[in-house]
């Protein structure tokens, strides 16, 4: 399943890295699985990655600097390397919401669960969105004074940016999914929801994106 020429039934991942405009070598990323629902281009698939960006932009913060976009088949990377699996684009967009207090730690996400029709949701969670005035504390955890806010964020960008074509049954020519380990199940998401503030490490191994230090 060469990013060329994607054909239908085919599973990309799109993988998209930021920073913080303070610190830019402490890498994140947030990535995305999608299904392919008819013959379709190369175009087509990199429409989708400017589509995701755009997305993410709309509710991170503006000191949030997004770095690079990463699109690849699902399938493990072959052997010999063949260039046409992947497509690496370097990114120039910032977050687009005005910070306007102090911004949470890193370690301090919005989480975002990924609405499916059966089996358990998932989630994702975005670092560099919220600032303390959008927080509380009242019994020591962390969470957001108005989900229905967020919620709103979340909805607006997907509407301003497009991305919602390929979110649902009828999204086309790729569709959201979440994608068991070894493939043999693929859920459709319904709906990206706004669920609340969760702690993930900074160091998370299936998160955090920073190279290793030599």
């Amino acid at each position: 399943m060469p990013t060329v020429t994607p054909a239908i039934g085919d599973l990309y991942t799109v993988r998209v890295t930021k920073s913080l405009l303070t610190n830019p070598d402490n890498v994140w990323a947030n990535s995305y699985e999608f299904r392919t629902t008819e013959d379709t281009t190369e175009g087509n698939l990199l429409l989708l990655s400017a589509k995701l960006v755009e997305f993410e932009a709309a509710f991170h913060t503006s000191d949030v600097i997004f770095q690079r976009v990463l699109i690849s088949t699902w399938e493990p990377d072959s052997v010999p390397y063949n260039p046409d699996v992947f497509i690496s684009t370097t990114l120039t967009a910032i977050g687009a919401i005005d910070l306007g207090g102090t911004g949470l730690s890193l370690d301090q996400c919005l989480s975002v669960t990924r609405q499916v029709n059966s089996g358990r949701f998932g989630h994702l969670y975005y670092r560099g969105c919220l600032d303390e005035s959008e927080v509380s504390s009242p019994a020591g955890k962390t969470i957001l004074n108005s989900r229905s806010d967020q919620q709103t964020k979340i909805s607006t960008a997907l509407t301003e940016s497009g991305f919602e074509d390929y979110i649902g049954e009828d999204g086309s020519p790729f569709q959201l999914v979440m994608i068991n380990a070894d493939g043999t199940q693929v859920r459709t998401v319904s709906a990206l929801n706004a669920a609340g503030v969760a702690k993930v490490k900074t160091d998370h191994r299936w998160f955090n994106r920073t190279p290793p230090t030599p």
